[in-house]
């Protein structure tokens, strides 16, 4: 996923279609380390982990992109996903 939300919002989007044992990675700017941080009590309320954040060199990108990874490690509540445009009014954390 690339520049659809903050990564609180997008973790939210995007984990409860993952499957168990399944990876969400986001590609964020330079700040995505302290996205992720913020973003964990969500991630972790979705049944997801953090693995990292790892730096992003292409020559095609912007320098100083991340990619936040994301494993899925328990089912997501029953009641997530929310119905659309509530994730990013009423964002997680």
């Amino acid at each position: 996923a690339r520049a659809v939300a903050p990564l609180c919002v997008l973790a939210e989007y995007c984990l409860p279609l993952c499957r168990v044992k399944g990876r969400v990675v986001a590609q964020k700017g330079s700040e995505g380390a302290e996205e992720a941080e913020g973003a964990l009590p969500a991630i972790a309320l979705l049944g997801g982990t953090l693995v990292g954040v790892k730096s992003l060199e292409m020559e095609a990108l912007p320098p100083g992109r991340t990619l936040v990874v994301i494993d899925k490690v328990a089912r997501t509540p029953e009641e997530y996903p929310r119905r659309p445009g509530i994730p990013s009014k009423r964002p997680l954390c």
